[in-house]
């Protein structure tokens, strides 16, 4: 059933109403009533033959008609047979607002399965338990006791609220209203025992009147339907702004993966919604503050902005922010700048920042041409105004104005810093947002491109399941990545003198002699690799000395493997693990023995584009080492980005058989030499796994 035919019920009933509109069992009775529900309300209370002046029954099975939606406030020793209920009389959604279940540990989480597989039997849908409620503030329909909606009141509008958290929600709805933003929807799911947050935002952005998701979670949950999400809301030119709390790390794959090690639940999360063109901020306060960006302006169309000021204090702290959030402030080019020549005084210089200085005191028509030499120049794809101090002599109406003009006319979103409350007031009057700092200004602007620049996601596919797996040897593991399309060095597998001499003749000196052991993931720290071997007896050496280490170390012995020893300029490590949540996460960054103490590494969900791995590559704090530098020349970086997706693309095609792939190092060098994975550990599923 289609949660939002739960968000629009015609009938609801509430278990364990009150008469009284304090208590969770009178506030939706009263909001409802107060707020112009139209349907049906169906107070459940055996003691009282009314309550709120509305007739009261003593139990479900004793409603005159079946409910679409019931609200359960009740002690959790309740809920089971509330459930059982609400199955026998068809209701379609259940709203819990009972508490004492999987957030208590072992016991409530298993009382809270008990929850799920008896509404499932009757294919009733649950909210919570213990969440806070749901609300359509469209149709009155307020299942929901948070207080913040007697300190608010409801007005219908284009956002929709959705928050794991019940107080979260009432923050967001509180923080939007004060804004004066309407909002449609408000769902706390709680628990999730079945419907998720995914879930609801997916349902949400069906709505064609909604035009903004607010988000909050702390662990997601079925991110495909946050992905079919994503893909609805781009088609239909709605924005999804979220806040993912909880960066704390949460290993997800073996010991023996640095790809594992480094995967924290938080990371994934992170590439995930970057990839789906979900922008990610730190708070609620962030996303109140935003909100109003991404109602009123258009979508941006890049990152390159442009800033405009009466203040060079305003123009530097602007640079230094667009900066910092990755804006691209470029200068203008012959044509752009001839228009601005003629819209500013002679003495003021036209360049990017742009800084009108007291011109505009005695010239206020400086700004609006300034705005129209920019519009349709092809120049900008962001424009950010800073107004530090305004008083008597600038038309602030006229300014504000001009703003929403030209972004509706030019396609360019527009935020404004200001300092004084009527100076913002005259633009936010206009519809155009404010923000009390330069810097709070670019970072919303750098959100928009951000959100520009997420490319629609490649047809999606089955997500592999993670499981049990096994770790192969080194040759074992190249092998595998050999056949997939990986570039590995070459290389021979020898288990005797003879075969070593043998191999020598075959590989270009000078080359590496690694020991083999399916036991060992991580050889170097046990003495086990030797470098620039140029004589086979140095290899045969190797053969016994790595032998002898092995049979102490009580490990496995799997002979000799010599490789070709390339030369590199970087060391980098990619992998790829099948993530319970996510499924298939390719990981790039700094590699060698520092892989996980350095910590510069990108993720990214597959399937992605080669345009999303250039991204990832590009976000690497490394990343600036691979341009050219002082007459070196820069790393192709194209076949690193294919690289990355011919690893996610073969790990979904094995279909979970193939559980991690920790290659470290792979070797890259500058110019246009290809990129070599020269050690690798591939773990796969134990037989029957998957």
């Amino acid at each position: 059933m289609s949660v939002l035919y739960a968000l629009s019920p015609r009938a609801v009933a509430i278990l364990g109403a009150s008469d009284n509109p304090i208590k969770a069992g009178g506030r939706p009775i009263d909001y409802m009533r107060r707020h112009g529900y139209a349907g049906r309300i169906f107070p459940i209370n055996p003691n009282r033959s009314e309550v709120q002046g509305l007739p009261a029954y003593a139990s479900l099975r004793a409603l005159p008609e079946a409910p679409d939606a019931v609200v359960i406030s009740l002690p959790s020793e309740d809920v089971a047979a509330a459930i059982d209920d609400c199955v026998a009389v068809g209701a379609k959604a259940a709203v819990i607002y009972s508490s004492g279940f999987a957030e208590l540990g072992d016991a409530g989480r298993a009382q809270q399965a008990d929850l799920l597989a008896r509404a499932r039997r009757g294919g009733l849908r649950l909210f919570g338990p213990n969440c806070q409620g749901v609300a359509n503030f469209a149709s009155g329909a307020i299942l929901n006791f948070s207080t913040m909606i007697n300190e608010s009141p409801p007005g219908d509008g284009p956002v929709a609220i959705v928050s794991q958290s019940g107080a979260g929600a009432a923050i967001l709805y509180g923080g939007l209203r004060r804004a004066g933003i309407g909002v449609r929807y408000m769902v706390s799911t709680g628990n999730e025992a079945d419907i998720c947050a995914a879930e609801a935002v997916r349902a949400v952005v069906q709505d064609e009147r909604i035009r903004l998701v607010v988000l909050y979670v702390e662990t997601l949950r079925q991110s495909a339907y946050l992905a079919e999400a994503a893909r609805l809301a781009r088609e239909r030119g709605v924005t999804i702004l979220a806040v993912k709390a909880g960066r704390t790390s949460a290993g997800q794959a073996t010991a023996s993966s640095h790809t594992g090690a480094l995967a924290a639940e938080d990371a994934l999360a992170d590439a995930f919604l970057r990839q789906h063109g979900i922008p990610r901020l730190a708070d609620f306060r962030e996303l109140i503050d935003y909100a109003p960006l991404f109602l009123s302006q258009p979508a941006a169309r890049g990152p390159r902005v442009v800033s405009i000021s009466n203040s060079g204090a305003t123009c530097v702290l602007a640079a230094d922010a667009a900066e910092e959030f990755g804006l691209a402030v470029e200068q203008f080019d012959a044509a752009t700048l001839a228009g601005l020549q003629q819209a500013l005084p002679s003495y003021v210089t036209a360049r990017n920042p742009i800084d009108m200085t007291t011109a505009l005191l005695g010239k206020p028509e400086t700004f609006g041409n300034t705005l129209r030499a920019l519009s349709g120049s092809g120049a900008a794809d962001l424009v950010h105004v800073g107004f530090p101090i305004g008083g008597e002599g600038y038309d602030f109406a006229d300014f504000a104005a001009q703003a929403s003009r030209f972004a509706q006319d030019s396609g360019m979103p527009i935020a404004v810093s200001v300092n004084q409350d009527w100076v913002a007031q005259a633009f936010q009057a206009q519809g155009v947002p404010t923000f009390w700092s330069e810097r709070a200004a670019m970072r919303g602007l750098a959100l928009l491109a951000e959100q520009a620049g997420a490319a629609a996601q490649p047809p999606a596919i089955a997500a592999p399941m993670a499981a049990p797996c096994v770790t192969l040897d080194e040759p074992s593991s190249l092998a595998r990545l050999q056949a997939a399309g990986l570039p590995v060095m070459r290389h021979a597998v020898a288990t005797s003198e003879a075969q070593v001499r043998a191999a020598f003749g075959t590989l270009p000196a000078p080359l590496v002699a690694k020991g083999v052991s399916a036991d060992l993931a991580h050889k170097s720290e046990h003495g086990l690799v030797r470098l620039n071997l140029r004589a086979a007896e140095q290899a045969v050496q190797a053969l016994h000395d790595f032998a002898a280490t092995l049979r102490g170390l009580g490990a496995q012995d799997g002979g000799l493997l010599l490789g070709a020893q390339h030369q590199a300029d970087f060391e980098l490590a990619l992998g790829a693990h099948v993530d319970p949540e996510f499924g298939v996460a390719v990981m790039i960054g700094q590699g060698g023995v520092l892989v996980e103490a350095l910590r510069d590494v990108q993720f990214l969900v597959a399937p992605f584009s080669r345009a999303q791995a250039l991204a990832a590559l590009g976000r690497l704090a490394i990343a600036p080492a691979f341009a050219a530098v002082r007459g070196m020349p820069a790393v192709a970086l194209e076949p690193l980005a294919d690289m990355m997706v011919r690893l996610g693309d073969w790990m979904l095609a094995q279909a979970g058989q193939v559980q991690s792939v920790d290659a470290n190092p792979v070797l890259v060098a500058r110019g246009a030499q290809a990129p070599v994975i020269v050690d690798a550990v591939v773990a796969v599923a134990q037989e029957g796994a998957v």
